[in-house]
């Protein structure tokens, strides 16, 4: 197996859970309005953790791993 078949596994796993705590958010925010706000800044938190370690890793070893990601195609889906 090659690091890319490993990373492309390892993802794959990452995504179904990512998949799981957006379920679990939609519900909680469907049940309760004053829990939505404390959903939202969950994500918010756990998204420029996310990006923010990206831009870090960035900066530290010169590859900057968004620099060649289409968010144009991202955003059609």
């Amino acid at each position: 197996m090659t690091r890319t078949d490993e990373l492309t596994e390892q993802l794959t796993r990452v995504l179904a859970e990512l998949r799981k705590a957006v379920d679990a958010s939609v519900e909680i925010r469907s049940q309760s309005k004053a829990e939505a706000k404390t959903v939202a800044v969950i994500w918010e938190t756990f998204l420029g953790t996310f990006i923010g370690y990206i831009m870090k890793k960035g900066r530290e070893t010169g590859q900057n791993l968004l620099a060649d990601i289409s968010f144009r195609n991202i955003w059609r889906k």
